[in-house]
């Protein structure tokens, strides 16, 4: 079996697996669009499963990886690439720490996509925590999509895996942030 059969990655699931997340963006997507990863394990997910296309369109935060980094960067790369597409791939932390980055993407009318990994959790921190001792690392369940569409962006929340991908053509399709 090869590293890309592995069968998570072709299951349809309720919620989303981060393997299937993955192998849907490499169906769906435009080869020439550009990513901005995120830290965590939204980032190990997009860097061990992600087929990129094209050279030059994988950004992501060195040294320490700062988290939240994904959704600004996206908007610069935005700025810099206004005729590719751009998504930001980042986990449900990062997304909130960052999160008034939509703002500045509506007001300069930059639609880029935002792909939240929602796990209700600083994942990389709870998966380093001995387990019965897990401390701070996981949030109370938020509708991030409404918090989008607050801004005045689309927002969707995907729970079953067969509806991501209308979920992510339509989010491009928006004309909008998303």
């Amino acid at each position: 079996m090869s590293f890309y059969e592995d069968p998570e990655m072709h299951r349809d699931t309720s919620p989303v697996t981060p393997q299937r997340l993955v192998s849907i963006l490499n169906e769906t997507s435009d080869p020439s669009t550009v990513y901005a990863l995120d830290a965590g394990n939204n980032r190990t997910w997009m860097a061990h499963l992600y087929k990129a296309q094209q050279a030059g369109t994988f950004f992501c935060p060195g040294g320490t990886a700062g988290m939240g980094w994904a959704l600004p960067a996206a908007v610069a790369l935005k700025l810099a690439y206004p005729d590719r597409p751009v998504t930001a791939v980042t986990g449900d932390g990062g997304y909130m720490m960052t999160v008034n980055a939509l703002s500045t993407a509506m007001q300069y009318d930059l639609p880029i996509t935002c792909v939240v990994f929602n796990d209700n959790a600083l994942g990389m921190v709870l998966d380093h925590q001995p387990r019965g001792q897990e401390i701070a690392s996981e949030f109370y369940p938020t509708d991030n999509a409404a918090i989008a569409r607050g801004f005045g962006a689309f927002g969707i929340h995907v729970e079953d895996s067969r509806d991501l991908p209308d979920a992510l053509r339509e989010a491009q399709a928006s004309g909008l942030p998303a």
